[in-house]
């Protein structure tokens, strides 16, 4: 339920709905609170037509057929509660309003204390119905249609003239009658029903069984509130209804009714702003527990590298054992022996000199270089014109994880060389120990 304050003005007077309750007040009476108006009159005229020309002149043209026929005592103010163009012209879904009723609609409006938004009922009838579909209203003893479609709008409305519940299925009758074509087309999906203003069940179930037997089938039923007058129940999609299309089919200006929305969005936004508040606090109260612990965490872990490296500077002054000098010297030179194993290394010259390559001498001796540790000296000498078994040999040499370097050649005969291998860790014949 709604609980916007809600009038409904009807010729028999002034309608207050609040909560659930509904009361008789004066006519113009002096608000103190935000108010949604609703003229739902008999002395109003309301239509569509189609016209030839540009869509502009709308209010103008539908006002001056309005005058010349005379379907409104007096000048009359337009309502264009829905304009479609089509080809060639267009179509004017209105409503005509005597200018002297609309005038003090619009001042009495003006004076009000709060925000004060005045609808018309055949406003709200096509409030939501998109192309495609229609909408069947019951007000009292009235009936209204309006439908959309490709072809364009359609309205139809009839009076029952009577009582009792026959007169409201004759008029019911009448009106599904006048629309069934449109009505069976659309089909009980495309067809919305609702029910305005009534005090009467029975009303509301002949109107929509005859509804009903158009359709073949159930139309949507708009949701409706019961709301206590007096000893009566009245049932009304009223409330709803008109808070949902206050901000679009107000006749107040621009302004008034972009005001009365921004004052719905204050409680929404001051609700969501306060839940923002609550996660951002709490959010700082986790990121500073969070920024502590790391703090603590960070705290400790250098305490514990300051520990260690203590004791790594503590090892690190320590002096070897001046009797265990000489183990080490040991250990180091059999280290330095294993690593350049000559019967290994002597196994992988004899593979890969070939028949052209005469190794002469090997040598154990200390590398050139920046590099003083140990290298193995090979000299040799190649037949004559074979210089590409010398290089094959230093690539099998080298894939086999040998450095070479070439150096001066002991001999100085004839095809006479001499090279400096250095070996790595892994290299073929450097058998670890």
């Amino acid at each position: 339920m709604s609980t916007e304050h809600i009038y409904r003005v009807t010729n028999a007077g002034w309608l207050h709905c609040h909560g659930y309750q509904i009361e008789d007040v004066p006519a113009w009476p002096r608000l103190t609170h935000t108010a949604l108006v609703v003229l739902d009159l008999d002395d109003v005229f309301t239509d569509v037509w189609r016209f030839e020309g540009k869509a502009d002149y709308a209010s103008a043209l539908v006002e001056k057929r309005v005058r010349t026929q005379g379907l409104v005592e007096g000048a009359a103010h337009i309502v264009v509660h829905r304009l479609v163009k089509m080809p060639g012209g267009f179509q004017v879904y209105f409503t005509a309003i005597p200018l002297e009723l609309w005038q003090r609609c619009t001042q009495w409006a003006q004076e009000q204390a709060d925000h004060c938004l005045v609808m018309t009922a055949p406003g709200l009838l096509c409030h939501g119905v998109s192309s495609g579909h229609a909408r069947v209203m019951l007000s009292q003893r009235r009936l209204t249609c309006f439908a959309q479609t490709e072809e364009g709008m359609v309205f139809g409305s009839t009076q029952a003239l009577g009582s009792g519940v026959s007169a409201i299925g004759s008029a019911a009758q009448v009106l599904t009658a006048n629309q069934g074509t449109l009505l069976t087309r659309l089909g009980s999906e495309g067809v919305e029903w609702g029910t305005m203003w009534t005090t009467s069940t029975a009303d509301i179930d002949t109107c929509e069984a005859a509804v009903r037997n158009v359709l073949g089938g159930a139309p949507s039923v708009m949701p409706t509130t019961e709301l206590t007058m007096g000893g009566d129940r009245v049932h009304t999609v009223l409330p709803d209804l008109a808070r949902d299309a206050a901000g679009r089919h107000a006749l107040n200006p621009l302004v008034e009714r972009v005001a009365w929305r921004a004052e719905r969005w204050v409680a929404p936004i001051t609700v969501v702003t306060a839940l923002v508040g609550v996660v951002l606090v709490t959010l700082g109260v986790l990121v500073g527990q969070l920024a502590d612990q790391q703090r603590e965490d960070g705290q400790s872990q250098r305490s514990e590298l300051a520990a260690l490296q203590q004791r790594i500077q503590a090892v690190s002054t320590v002096e070897a054992p001046q009797k265990l000098l000489p183990v080490a010297e040991f250990s180091r030179t059999l280290d330095e022996g294993a690593r350049h194993d000559p019967v290994a290394f002597l196994a992988l010259l004899k593979s890969s000199a070939g028949k052209d390559i005469r190794i002469q001498r090997v040598r154990l001796e200390t590398a050139t270089g920046v590099n003083k540790g140990r290298a193995f000296r090979v000299d040799g000498v190649m037949a004559a014109g074979a210089s590409a078994s010398v290089t094959r040999w230093v690539s099998q040499m080298i894939a086999a994880g040998w450095t070479l370097k070439a150096v001066d050649p002991t001999y100085t005969g004839q095809g006479a060389f001499s090279y400096e291998l250095v070996s790595s860790v892994a290299a073929t014949g450097n058998v670890k120990p």
